[in-house]
């Protein structure tokens, strides 16, 4: 479908990202008990962390996504506005944040109480604080992030939106200090003894802006990333790629500032691969998987945890078939279970399925 319109093309290609991208956020999990008692050496071992390095691109992505289309409608932006949006986030984020956080704090503690082992639930778990802490995570032992812990990119999300409105002062005026200081905030290491919930805050805030700014000033991602030479952008990523698998494998001390040098060059070349193959194969995605991508985020790490790796624990040997086929198995069988439960709950029960997607049933949020 060539010579399709520019913002068409943006948002077919935004729309079919969307759950390449969740898979993507598979691998980045894909670190369960049963994955690390099958450690890898050699060639198996590179290709592992050319994947979950491979897979950090997503999460970039989705905040751009989340900031270009906050901004791009209306062409103001003023009070009304920023309270009509932060009521629809409410439904859209905090919502399904909220239950889905102490859902997952209610099953694990059901399945402690059921296994028998009440002894091991801390003496404070029912105080206030800690009820809060589910969905605030800035106890150490959650290491910043709420008990849901692949949900701290919807808590980060929602702060990014809240500070809107310095966002948009800041980025209105095309300042480009703005996003280098951003930018400068991302790679710096984390201090140390500050709380780890403030950790994943510099990746929302530059991924977001990036975002925004585009947003704010009406340009299109596909026709922005367009403007870099496909050469340059591949050569750059492949690059830091091997420097990310070589920190990996040799256990570097550089290997964060790596990978989040990758995570901002992979972004360019993502969305022009995307868009061309879109473009030039009429791709789009397919209604009922893509429909479950929320399902998806939220309830793979159990999935993973307890259909696939507790299960297989002790029963697979250390080799490369195995390792790659239980690899396989953490991203085949949450995407399958999410899709077959999300056929059954939207059909059953709708308008429940919509409030607990943050009204995505049926539409790509």
């Amino acid at each position: 479908m060539d010579n399709m319109e520019p913002d068409d093309l943006q948002s077919r290609t935004v729309d079919w990202l969307r759950y390449p991208l969740m898979l993507l956020i598979l691998m980045c999990h894909s670190n369960s008990p049963l994955i690390n008692e099958l450690p890898q050496t050699g060639v198996s071992a590179c290709c592992y962390c050319i994947t979950i390095t491979v897979a950090r691109v997503a999460v970039p992505l989705f905040f751009i996504f989340s900031g270009y289309y906050f901004f791009r409608k209306p062409d103001t932006f003023n009070r009304t506005v920023y309270s009509s949006k932060i009521r629809k986030r409410a439904l859209t984020l905090l919502v399904p944040y909220l239950f889905w956080n102490y859902f997952v704090w209610g099953f694990l503690l059901l399945r402690v109480v059921v296994k028998g082992h009440t002894e091991w639930l801390p003496s404070d778990t029912f105080t206030l604080p800690a009820i809060l802490d589910v969905i605030v995570g800035w106890d150490e032992s959650y290491g910043g992030m709420p008990k849901a812990f692949q949900l701290w990119f919807v808590r980060d999300l929602m702060i990014v939106c809240l500070l809107s409105p310095l966002l948009y002062r800041l980025l209105k005026t095309k300042r480009p200090y703005i996003l280098l200081l951003f930018t400068a905030l991302y790679l710096i290491p984390w201090p140390n003894g500050w709380n780890l919930f403030f950790s994943r805050l510099p990746s929302a805030l530059l991924f977001f802006s990036i975002g925004a700014y585009m947003g704010i000033h009406k340009q299109n991602m596909v026709e922005m990333s367009r403007r870099v030479p496909l050469w340059l952008c591949i050569t750059v990523s492949t690059l830091l790629l091997a420097v990310t698998t070589w920190e990996h494998m040799t256990f570097g001390h550089f290997v964060k500032l790596a990978e989040n040098l990758f995570s901002i060059a992979a972004v360019i070349p993502t969305m022009l691969i995307a868009s061309t193959l879109v473009e030039h194969y009429s791709l789009k995605p397919v209604k009922f998987i893509t429909d479950s991508n929320f399902f998806l985020f939220v309830l793979h790490p159990l999935i993973i945890l307890y259909l696939v790796s507790e299960p297989l624990l002790g029963k697979v040997t250390n080799t490369p078939l195995h390792f790659w086929a239980v690899y396989a198995a953490e991203i085949v069988v949450p995407a399958l279970v999410c899709v077959v439960l999300y056929a059954i709950l939207s059909r059953l029960l709708p308008r429940t399925t919509s409030l607990l997607t943050g009204g995505r049933s049926g539409k790509q949020g």
